[in-house]
C-alpha cells in the first residue's frame, strides 16, 4: 500500500510534463484539420442500420428514459479523411502496415495461381478419360474440326505430368499461410498499438475537460466512447483492413485470371452475377428492417421485466407474480409474431437468391461446353472449370467485402467523434503547469460582480452580480430556495467553472491566475451525495491525501465518527467500499477523505443530510473543531446547523438578499428570518401532535414470552445453520442436477420445450435436410457435365449438357423452394421457443427469495440483459440455425454417400482434412466475431479489459469527486496499466487468430493437392476412372462449404446451449422461500399478535456481519409498535423477516403463536399490508395501481376509491384529467411524491390487512404533504396491528410502545414519557433533536 502511495504521489508532481507534452501533441496532431466541418453526408449501409437499430435499442432496454435524452443531445459526428484515422500511428506501424499489406496482397496473387495449376491439373484428367479407340462419330456443322477429341499417346505420361503439378500446389498453399499470416498478425498488431494509443488520449482528454463540457454529456454516452467507438476504429484499423485488401486482391486477381482465360464465359457468367447480388442485398434489408423492429417490440416487454424486477420487493409483499408473468407474456407477442414474418420474407428473399445464383450455374454450363468443342483453341475443360470457380469466388467476394466496407465507415464515423474530444482544449485544465502556486495560502475568497449560467442552460441565470466576501478563518453559511445558487458559487470556487462576468478572487488574486491543481489541493469537500471508489475504506479515505500514513487515516475516521463503525466491519479498514454501506456510514467516510488532507479551504454541502440524528450530532461536532482556523463555506437546508456560522448570506434567483450574523438576520426579518420562521412551525406541529395523550408503558414480560414460545419450532428449524449455507447447499444441489439433467443429447431437451411446435419442426427439418443435399447433387451433375468433355460422340454430349443444365436449374428451383419452407417451420418454432422460454426465465426470477436478487450477479441490469440474451441465444438451438444445421446433416450424408460410391480409398484420404477445416474454422469465427473474455467469464474473473473499463466509468459518473481531489492521474495511470496487460495478453491471441484466418483460407491447396495427387495414382493402377476422381473432390468440397457455414454457427450452438443451462437450471432451482408455495397453515381468524422469539439474522450476501442477535420483540394486536435507532441497527429488517423476505438463522418469528414458517406464505402476505419510505408505483394506471394490492381477485371500482377516500388521496385523483385512468408513469414519475405515498397507503388498505408495516412512510416528503400522508396513516391503523419504522421521532410519540434498536438488538422499549424518564438512548436522540429544532 506505501509503494502505491508513494507512486501515486509521483505520478500527481509528473502531472504537468505529461500534460503539456499532450498538449502539444494535441497541436501537431490537429491543427490542420477543420473540426466544425461536419459532414453529414455520411451514408451506412444496411448491416451499419442493423447494428445501430440494435445498439440503441439495446440502450433502451436498460434505461429508456435516459435513452430519450441522450437522443436529442447526441453530438452530429465529422467522418474522417481518408488517412486521417493513421495521425496515432508511428514508424513502426506503418511499417507493419506495409509489410501487412504486401502480404495481404501475396494471399490475392497466390489464387489465380493455384487456378492456373487446377486448369492444367482437370485439363489432364480429361485426357485421361478419353478412350484410346475412339470410332466414327458424326461430327455436326457447327463444331470446329479441330475440337474433335484425341486420345493421349501415353495415359502414365499425362499422369506422371500431372503429379509433377501437384508440388505447385503445396508450395503455394506454405505460401498462402505465410502470407495470411504475416499479414493479418501485422495489421491487428499495429492497430492494437494504435487503439491503444488513441484510447489513453481519449481517457486523458475526458478526464481533463471543464465541468460545463460533461454537462452537456451523458457519462454512459462518454463510457460507451470508450468502449463502442474504439472497438469500431480497431476493426477499421485491424483484420479489416487486412480482409479487404486481401479479397480485392482475390477478386480482381481472380477476374483478370478469368478473362484471360476465356473471356467469352467470363462475361456471361458476370452478366448474371447482378441478380445475385441484388437478391442478396434485398435479403439483407429484410433482415436489417424487422430485426430492427423485433428488437423495439421486445423492449417494451423489457421494460416491464427491468420495473418489475427492480421493485421486486413490492411485487413479493403484495404477491403481484402471476400478473407480472401476464404482463411480460402480454408484451412479447409482438415480437414473437414480428420474428415470424421475418422469417417468412427471409426465406422467400432467400428462395430467389438461390434461384438466381442457379440460373447464373445454368449458362454457365451449357455455355461453358459448347465453347470447348467450338472454340478449343481458346477453351478446354480446365479453362471451364476454372473461369467458373474464379467467378464464384469473385462474387462471393463482393457480398464478403460489403462488411468490410463498412466497418471502414463506422471506424471514420466513429473516430471523427473521437478524435474531436482528442484534440478539444479544455477551458480549465488542470494538467498544465500554468498558473501562479503562491508561497503562502491566507484563504481570503471574495467573488466580485459575479454573473454566471451553467454552459448547458444557458437560457437559465444562476448567479446575477453576485458579491460576497468570505474572511479567512471564518465560517459563512449560504443559505436558500433549491436553485438559488449556493452549490453554484461552491464549484466556481473550486474552479469547476469560470464565470461569464465578474471574478473570483483567492487572497485578493483571480483565481483564473493561479495553478488550477494546487487551488484544488488546498480545498477539502464534502458534497450531499458522497462518491466512494472501488476499493477499500482505507484506500477511499486516502484518496484525500495518497500519502496520508495509517495513523493520519485513522485520525481522519475518528474526526469524522467513522472510526467505530469501521472497526465494527469484518475487515475494519480493508473491508471494501462495495459492501453495503449505510448513506450515513458513506457520508462519513467521505468527511474523513476530505479532512485527511488537513485543507486550508472547507467546502461543506449540506454534509451531514445523510445522517440520523446522534451521528449527525458527533459529525457536526466534529466538524466545526475541523473548521476551526480554516475558510469555511457551509450550506445547509437545516438552519440549526449553521447557526453560530460567523456569516450567513442569504440568496435567491442568483441575488445576494441579505447577509449578517443569525441575531441580525432575526432581527431584520427579512428572507432568512422567513426561513427560520417556516422551520420553527413545522418543529411547532410536530411538537403539538406528540402531545395529544400518553398510554401507559407495557415493558417486555420474559415469563409472557417463555410462555408464548411454540413447540413445533423444532419441526421447522431442527439445527442452526447460517442462511449462507444454506442458499450454497441449495444451488449446489441444482448444479448437480444440471448434470444429471443433461446426461441425455441437449437437443432433445430442446425439442421437449418445443413440443407444441413439433410439427413446424418436422417440416424444418424434412426440408432443411433436403436443401442440404442440393450443393452435393449439383456438385455430382458438375462432375458428370465434366466428365462429357471426354465423351466423344458429340451429339451425346451436347445433349446430355443441356439435360444436366436444366436439371442443375430444378435442383436451384427446388433448393429455393426447400430454403423457404424452412425458414418459415424454423421461425415459427423458433419463436414460440424464446417467448416460452422468457416467461419461464420471468418467472423463474419472480419465484426466488429477496436473497437471490441481493447477490451481486443477479443485479437488475445482469437480469434484464440475461432475459433479453439468453432466450436470444436460443435460437442457436433452433429456428433458422438449427436449419442451417440440418443443411450440413444433409450434405454430409448425401456428399459421403456419392463419394463413397464413386470411389472409397480417395474419399478417407479427403476427409482426414475435415478436423483441420473444424479447426481452422473455429478459430477464424472467433476473429470474425471478435470474442473476448470467455475464460475470465466463467471463472467469474474479470479481464484486464473490464478492469480498465471499471475505473474508466468509476471516474467518468463521479467525474466531480475525481477533479475535486484531483485524483485524475490516479485513474489515468490504472486504467492504462490495464490496458497496457490487455495488448500483451492479445498478441498472442492475434497470433492464433491470424494462423486459424490462414489454415481456413489456404486448406483448399492442400486439399487438392491430396486429392489430384492419390486420385492420379488410383487412375494409373486401374481403381478409378478419372471422372470419379473429380467426382468425389467436387462433391465433398462443395459439400464442405455448406458444412462450413453449420460451422460458424457452431459458436451460436455453444451460446445457445449454455443460455439454456442457465434458464433451466434457474427454473429447477428450488427457492428457498418460494412465494407460489400455497403449502402450510391458514389460521381461521388472525388477532394481531406478533412475536420476535431469540431471533439471529445475516444477510446471505453479508455473512459475518450479523444485524439482529437473540432479538425479542412482543407487539400486541390492535397496537401501534413504533422502532427508533441508528442506521444500520435492524429496523427495517424486522419488516423484512415478518414479510419473509428472508429467514432467521436462529429464532422464530410469530403470528398468534405460529411459526410464520409453518403458515401458508401467500396467506400470510394477504394480511400484512405494506407502506415503505420510497413508494413503487408501476407504469400502470392509478385504479391498477391501488388494485395491485390484492392480487388475488378482481377488485371493484368502489373498494378502489373507498381505500382511496381512506388514504385521503380520492379528491386528488378525481382532479387528474383521466381521474382513475390516470396513468402513473415509470416508478410513479408522472405524480408528486406525496401522491405517490398515498396511493402506496389505498394499495395497502385495498387488501383490508390485519397488519400493517410503515417502513419510513413519511420521512421523503415536504411538511404539507408529510401532515397529509400522516393523517391518513393515523386513520389507516386504526384497529390495526401496526409496525412503524422512523426516524423522525415526532411522528411515533403517540405510539402505544417505542421500542429502541441498535446493533440488533433492544436496548429499551415503553411509551415517549417513560423512555424519557429513563433518559436512556432514545432520551439522547430525541433531545439530539430537540436540539436541532431549538437551534
Amino acid at each position: 500500500m506505501r509503494k502505491l502511495r508513494k507512486s501515486t504521489a509521483n505520478r500527481k508532481r509528473s502531472v504537468p510534463t505529461i500534460s503539456n507534452e499532450d498538449t502539444e501533441l494535441k497541436k501537431t496532431l490537429f491543427d490542420d484539420n477543420n473540426f466544425n466541418d461536419i459532414n453529414e453526408n455520411l451514408k451506412t449501409n444496411i448491416v451499419s442500420f442493423v447494428k445501430n437499430e440494435s445498439d440503441n435499442e439495446t440502450e433502451e432496454i436498460e434505461s429508456s428514459e435516459l435513452k430519450k435524452k441522450d437522443a436529442k443531445k447526441q453530438p452530429p459526428g465529422r467522418r474522417l479523411k481518408l488517412f486521417e484515422i493513421y495521425k496515432f500511428a508511428d514508424k513502426l506501424d506503418f511499417l507493419f502496415m506495409f509489410i501487412g499489406a504486401i502480404a495481404c496482397i501475396g494471399t490475392g496473387a497466390v489464387f489465380p495461381l493455384m487456378m492456373l495449376v487446377y486448369q492444367n491439373v482437370a485439363t489432364s484428367l480429361v485426357k485421361t478419360s478419353i478412350p484410346p479407340n475412339l470410332l466414327n462419330y458424326t461430327t455436326p456443322p457447327n463444331i470446329n474440326p479441330e475440337c474433335i477429341l484425341k486420345p493421349v499417346n501415353s495415359t502414365a505420361d499425362t499422369l506422371s505430368e500431372l503429379r509433377g503439378m501437384i508440388k505447385w500446389y503445396l508450395i503455394l498453399g506454405v505460401c498462402s499461410v505465410l502470407c495470411y499470416w504475416i499479414g493479418f498478425s501485422l495489421w491487428m498488431i499495429s492497430a492494437e498499438r494504435q487503439v491503444r494509443r488513441i484510447r489513453f488520449a481519449l481517457f486523458r482528454s475526458i478526464l481533463n475537460q471543464e465541468m460545463g463540457w460533461f454537462d452537456k454529456l451523458n457519462p454512459g454516452e462518454l463510457s460507451n466512447r470508450l468502449v463502442a467507438d474504439l472497438d469500431k476504429i480497431r476493426d477499421g484499423l485491424g483484420d479489416k483492413k487486412a480482409d479487404f485488401i486481401s479479397l480485392i486482391c482475390r477478386l480482381f486477381g481472380g477476374l483478370i485470371f478469368a478473362f484471360v482465360t476465356g473471356w467469352k464465359l467470363t462475361l456471361v457468367f458476370i452478366a448474371l452475377s447482378p441478380l445475385t447480388v441484388i437478391a442478396f442485398n434485398i435479403t439483407m434489408r429484410v433482415i436489417a428492417k424487422y430485426t430492427a423492429r423485433e428488437i423495439k417490440a421486445f423492449s417494451k416487454a423489457s421494460a416491464v421485466a427491468q420495473e418489475v424486477l427492480g421493485s421486486i420487493r413490492t411485487v413479493t409483499a403484495f404477491s403481484g407474480q402471476q400478473k407480472e408473468e401476464e404482463r411480460f407474456a402480454e408484451n412479447l407477442r409482438e415480437a414473437k409474431q414480428i420474428g415470424i414474418k421475418k422469417g417468412l420474407y427471409m426465406g422467400l428473399c432467400q428462395a430467389a437468391a438461390q434461384v438466381a445464383i442457379y440460373i447464373s450455374f445454368t449458362i454457365t454450363f451449357w455455355y461453358g461446353p459448347y465453347l470447348v468443342r467450338t472454340e478449343c483453341q481458346n477453351y478446354n475443360a480446365g479453362a471451364v472449370i476454372v473461369i467458373f470457380i474464379s467467378c464464384l469466388q469473385s462474387t462471393f467476394s463482393i457480398s464478403q467485402i460489403v462488411p468490410n466496407i463498412q466497418a471502414f465507415a463506422e471506424a471514420a464515423g466513429s473516430g471523427g467523434y473521437v478524435f474531436d474530444i482528442i484534440s478539444r482544449i479544455s477551458k480549465i485544465d488542470a494538467f498544465k503547469s500554468e498558473g501562479e502556486i503562491p508561497t503562502m495560502l491566507v484563504g481570503d475568497i471574495e467573488l466580485q460582480n459575479v454573473i454566471f449560467t451553467y454552459p448547458a442552460r444557458q437560457d437559465t441565470p444562476v448567479l446575477n452580480n453576485v458579491t460576497m466576501k468570505i474572511p479567512s478563518g471564518k465560517t459563512v453559511a449560504l443559505v436558500g430556495a433549491s436553485g438559488c445558487g449556493k452549490s453554484t458559487s461552491i464549484q466556481l470556487i473550486q474552479r469547476f467553472y469560470d464565470p461569464d462576468q465578474g471574478r473570483v478572487l483567492l487572497d485578493g488574486k483571480d483565481i483564473k491566475t493561479l495553478n488550477v491543481a494546487w487551488l484544488r489541493s488546498h480545498i477539502g469537500v464534502v458534497s450531499q451525495e458522497p462518491v466512494l471508489f472501488t476499493g477499500s475504506i482505507e484506500e477511499n479515505i486516502r484518496f484525500g491525501k495518497p500519502d496520508a500514513t495509517d495513523e493520519e487515516v485513522r485520525a481522519a475516521a475518528k474526526m469524522a465518527n467513522a472510526h467505530d463503525f469501521i472497526m465494527a466491519l469484518p475487515e475494519n479498514y480493508k473491508t471494501s467500499s462495495g459492501d453495503k454501506l449505510s448513506g450515513g456510514q458513506k457520508q462519513r467516510v467521505a468527511i474523513a477523505r476530505a479532512l485527511v488532507s488537513n485543507p486550508r479551504i472547507l467546502l461543506l454541502d449540506e454534509a451531514t443530510s445523510a445522517l440520523d440524528n446522534t451521528s449527525e450530532r458527533v459529525v457536526q461536532d466534529a466538524l466545526d473543531k475541523a473548521k476551526m482556523g480554516r475558510t469555511t463555506i457551509v450550506i445547509a437546508h437545516r438552519l440549526s446547523t449553521i447557526r453560530n456560522a460567523d456569516l450567513i448570506i442569504a440568496l435567491d434567483k442568483g441575488e445576494v438578499i441579505e447577509y449578517g450574523t443569525h441575531n441580525v438576520l432575526m432581527d431584520r426579518k427579512g428572507l432568512y428570518y422567513e426561513l427560520v420562521i417556516a422551520q420553527q412551525r413545522k418543529e411547532k406541529k410536530e411538537e403539538e401532535e406528540s402531545s395529544d395523550e400518553d398510554n401507559p408503558i407495557e415493558l417486555l414480560d420474559k415469563k409472557e414470552l417463555m410462555r408464548r414460545r411454540t413447540l413445533s419450532f423444532g419441526s421447522v428449524h431442527s439445527e442452526h445453520s447460517d442462511v449462507p449455507d444454506l442458499d450454497t447447499m441449495n444451488d449446489t444441489t441444482v448444479e448437480i442436477k444440471k448434470k444429471r439433467f443433461f446426461r441425455k443429447p441437449f437437443i432433445f431437451k430442446i425439442l421437449k420445450l418445443n413440443y407444441p411446435e413439433l410439427n413446424w419442426i418436422i417440416l424444418g427439418c424434412i426440408t432443411s435436410i433436403t436443401f442440404g443435399t442440393i450443393t452435393p447433387l449439383f456438385a455430382l451433375l458438375f462432375s458428370e457435365i465434366y466428365g462429357l468433355f471426354a465423351e466423344p460422340d458429340i451429339d451425346k454430349a451436347n445433349t446430355q449438357t443441356r439435360n444436366y443444365a436444366i436439371i442443375i436449374f430444378f435442383i436451384g428451383v427446388a433448393g429455393g423452394i426447400c430454403q423457404c419452407l424452412s425458414s418459415i417451420a424454423f421461425s415459427k418454432s423458433g419463436e414460440a421457443l424464446t417467448m416460452r422460454m422468457r416467461i419461464i426465465s420471468f418467472a423463474s426470477m419472480l419465484r426466488q427469495e429477496i436473497a437471490w436478487f441481493d447477490r451481486e450477479e443477479n443485479s437488475l441490469g445482469a437480469l434484464v440483459t440475461q432475459l433479453s440474451s439468453d432466450a436470444s441465444n436460443l435460437k442457436g438451438l433452433s429456428g433458422i440455425r438449427m436449419g442451417i444445421i440440418f443443411n450440413a446433416v444433409g450434405a454430409v450424408i448425401c456428399a459421403l454417400t456419392i463419394a463413397f460410391q464413386a470411389g472409397w480409398k480417395l474419399t478417407f484420404i479427403v476427409l482426414l482434412f475435415v478436423p483441420l477445416m473444424f479447426f481452422s474454422g473455429i478459430l477464424q469465427a472467433r476473429r470474425m466475431s471478435n470474442t473476448k473474455k470467455t475464460k475470465e467469464k466463467k471463472s467469474g474473473n474479470l479481464s484486464w479489459e473490464e478492469k480498465g473499463g471499471t475505473f474508466a466509468t468509476e471516474a467518468i459518473d463521479s467525474i466531480r469527486t475525481v477533479v475535486g481531489l484531483h485524483q485524475e492521474e490516479y485513474f489515468i495511470s490504472h486504467y492504462e496499466d490495464c490496458f497496457n496487460n490487455e495488448f500483451k495478453r492479445s498478441l498472442i491471441k492475434i497470433q492464433l487468430q491470424s494462423f486459424g484466418t490462414g489454415l481456413a483460407n489456404s486448406i483448399m491447396f492442400f486439399i487438392h493437392a491430396a486429392a489430384f495427387g492419390y486420385g492420379s495414382v488410383l487412375v494409373e493402377n486401374g481403381e478409378m476412372e478419372a471422372v470419379r476422381v473429380f467426382r468425389v473432390f467436387s462433391v465433398i468440397t462443395f459439400g464442405a462449404m455448406t458444412v462450413g457455414r453449420s460451422t460458424a454457427m457452431i459458436p451460436d450452438y455453444a451460446k445457445g446451449k449454455d443460455s439454456a443451462i442457465r434458464i433451466l437450471n434457474l427454473n429447477n432451482r428450488r427457492s428457498n422461500i418460494d412465494p407460489n408455495d400455497t403449502n402450510g397453515i391458514v389460521l381461521d381468524k388472525v388477532q394481531g399478535n406478533i412475536q420476535f422469539d431469540g431471533v439471529k439474522f445475516v444477510y446471505p450476501t453479508r455473512p459475518k456481519l450479523r444485524i439482529l442477535k437473540d432479538f425479542n420483540l412482543l407487539i400486541n394486536a390492535s397496537q401501534t409498535t413504533a422502532l427508533c435507532g441508528p442506521s444500520g441497527s435492524g429496523k427495517s429488517t424486522c419488516v423484512a423477516l415478518l414479510l419473509r423476505f428472508y429467514d432467521p438463522y436462529d429464532g422464530i418469528v410469530l403470528l398468534d403463536g405460529h411459526d410464520i414458517r409453518e403458515l401458508s406464505l401467500p396467506w400470510l402476505r394477504s394480511q400484512l399490508g405494506f407502506v415503505q419510505q420510497e413508494p413503487v408505483l408501476f407504469n400502470l394506471s392509478v385504479r391498477d395501481n391501488i388494485a395491485y394490492g390484492d392480487n388475488g381477485r378482481k377488485v371493484s371500482q368502489e373498494e378502489i376509491e373507498q381505500a382511496a377516500r381512506k388514504a385521503n388521496i380520492h379528491d386528488s385523483i378525481i382532479s387528474f384529467p383521466q381521474g382513475y385512468d390516470t396513468m402513473c408513469g415509470a416508478k410513479g414519475a408522472q405524480i408528486s411524491g406525496g401522491q405517490k405515498q398515498r396511493i402506496a397507503i389505498a394499495r395497502a388498505l385495498i387488501r383490508n390487512p390485519k397488519i400493517l408495516l410503515l417502513d419510513e412512510a413519511t420521512s421523503a416528503l415536504d411538511i404539507h404533504s408529510e401532515r397529509i400522508v400522516q393523517e391518513a396513516l393515523d386513520v389507516a391503523r386504526s384497529g390495526r396491528t401496526c409496525l412503524t419504522i422512523a426516524h423522525r421521532l415526532a411522528t411515533i410519540r403517540n405510539s402505544d410502545r417505542i421500542v429502541v434498536v441498535d446493533r440488533g438488538r433492544i436496548k429499551e422499549s415503553g411509551t415517549h414519557d417513560e423512555l424519557m424518564e429513563h433518559r436512556g438512548i432514545y432520551h439522547k436522540l430525541n433531545m439530539a433533536q430537540e436540539r436541532n429544532d431549538d437551534e
